[in-house]
């Protein structure tokens, strides 16, 4: 599939019927409908599970980010898991800001005891107030648009194995 034109077209196919069952059938509030677009459109054009090929063209300057992410994994292996593949995704880009946040709080020398309590400190924080928010909800349906956009990519690229040994 020619440089995931195919795999887009798909997912653009896809992403109204997906949206109207949320909004008319299933009755979700709007905003979370946003967030689940922003996963889907993430997903879609930025970081599908076809990043492990070659960073895309489209990011620009910002493609040698991925350059890791095509080291680490190997096409249509773990990238394509439908289980893990979103979440090694997200882990993945959950490390690189880990990494650019030390970094720059090294190179302003705030690295010290303070700044793994801040850790501790976040990790507080999203266990007593982030998962019995409001925000908890918008992060779960960003996921589940990034999954659900990464399942249509699997099947389609199921469909083409599948296609490609009928025919021979």
């Amino acid at each position: 599939m020619s440089l995931g034109k195919v795999h887009e077209t798909i997912n653009n196919f896809f992403f109204f019927p997906f949206v109207f069952l949320l909004a008319f059938v299933l009755k979700v509030k709007l905003d979370l409908i946003f967030a689940f677009s922003f996963g889907w459109l993430f997903s879609t054009f930025i970081f599908s599970p076809d990043t492990d090929l070659k960073p895309k063209k489209s990011l620009g300057p910002f493609r040698f980010i991925f350059y890791p992410y095509s080291a680490l994994f190997r096409h249509r292996g773990l990238s394509h898991n439908i289980l893990f593949g979103t979440f090694t995704r997200l882990l993945y880009m959950a490390l690189l800001l880990f990494l650019f946040q030390t970094g720059y709080l090294a190179l302003l020398g705030k690295v010290d005891m303070d700044f793994m309590l801040s850790w501790k400190q976040m990790m507080y924080t999203f266990n007593y107030k982030i998962l019995p928010s409001h925000e908890f909800y918008l992060i779960t349906f960003a996921f589940f648009g990034m999954a659900t956009a990464d399942s249509c990519h699997y099947l389609m690229d199921f469909l083409y194995s599948l296609m490609q040994k009928i025919r021979s």
